[in-house]
């Protein structure tokens, strides 16, 4: 299991390998995406570093969205960074198990082309888990089983829909 930290650094990677651009807004929901597909697929949680919260604007990993909410909505240029207490880089978090880079893959491939602003869409839906605990004014954490019912769902359906193709 990764961090936060590395699993954002993962999709950073797939960005800059295919030239796309990556804002915090489309990073903060491809995560909360994967960890979907890794509860789901995996049974365990791809990060458990940090929680995902229903906020304004859609599920948001705080720790990820507040290491790069500098860009605003510019492309994010640089990878997340463990830093030491007099702020120096210690480290630069890398997502090494193979299972956890297969989701992040798999993730990559179904949303990379889709804008900011449709995963906001997405993951804004009636019946997301983001809709079933968000509170006006208030960032409350989305539950993992909540997002795991959700996300087996989702997977039975697109099963479903490769055995058709």
């Amino acid at each position: 299991m990764g961090t936060a930290g590395s699993v954002a650094n993962e999709f950073i990677k797939l960005c800059d390998k295919h030239s796309l651009e990556l804002t915090n807004i489309k990073l903060v929901k491809l995560m909360y995406i994967a960890q979907g597909l890794s509860l789901s697929i995996l049974d365990r949680p791809l990060f458990k570093d940090d929680n995902i919260e229903a906020w304004k604007y859609g599920p948001v990993i705080p720790s990820i969205y507040h290491e790069f909410k500098h860009y605003k909505s510019n492309p994010i240029t640089s990878k997340s960074v463990v830093l030491g207490r007099n702020l120096e880089i210690l480290s630069e978090p890398k997502l090494t198990n193979e299972e956890d880079k297969k989701i992040v893959k798999l993730t990559w491939n179904l949303y990379k082309d889709m804008s900011p602003l449709d995963l906001v869409d997405l993951t804004h839906r009636a019946g997301t888990p983001w809709s079933l605990t968000y509170q006006y004014g208030q960032n409350k954490t989305i539950d993992n089983e909540l997002i795991k019912r959700y996300y087996d769902k989702f997977v039975v359906n697109l099963r479903n829909h490769l055995k058709s193709a």
